[in-house]
């Protein structure tokens, strides 16, 4: 809960990968906060208020999750809801703006977001696809698998483009509040 609270302050792209990591851990702990209290919640090192707080958090999301039928898999509504806004932004930084340093980092990522869009099960965003790829990546190095140094490549130049995307998102964000 704390470290989503500064990512989603900080950091808008970690935000959401952060947020998918939470979801994965309430499948693997089958939907039962006691089980993440154990496993996840006990080993933060928190005091009783705040440890109180991250359990009240874990099952909001576990509701959430289990309202919105996310048994198996898919991502909270909250968390589509961000990736369609920074979809949006995305394109208006591309088409309306013309952004002079996101469109190359987009011009220079832009075959890599190709490739990934075209390996998605169902058609998503460009920047949905990448945060996929981004995800299965993240969970590719956590499981010590072996990325080739031309994925590495590939998801450096994506993530640069995010990395400006995000920037970009907290500015529009700060202006709106």
């Amino acid at each position: 809960m704390f470290i989503a609270q500064e990512k989603k302050k900080s950091n808008i792209i970690e935000y959401v990968l952060y947020l998918w990591q939470v979801e994965n851990i309430i499948r693997a702990c089958q939907f039962d906060v006691n089980i993440i209290e154990k496993n996840v919640i006990n080993q933060m090192g928190l005091d009783a208020n705040e440890k109180s707080l991250v359990i009240d958090w874990y099952n909001d999301l576990v509701k959430q999750m289990k309202s919105q039928a996310l048994q198996q898999d898919g991502h909270l509504a909250f968390t589509k809801e961000i990736i369609v806004e920074l979809a949006m932004l995305h394109q208006t930084l591309l088409k309306t703006f013309q952004d002079k340093l996101y469109n190359p980092a987009y011009n220079n990522a832009r075959g890599d977001i190709y490739d990934l869009q075209k390996k998605q099960l169902a058609p998503v965003s460009e920047v949905e696809a990448c945060l996929n790829g981004l995800f299965g990546l993240w969970m590719l190095k956590i499981g010590k698998k072996e990325v080739s140094a031309a994925t590495q490549q590939s998801f450096d130049r994506i993530s640069k483009l995010l990395a400006r995307l995000g920037k970009n998102y907290h500015e529009m964000m700060g202006a709106v509040s």
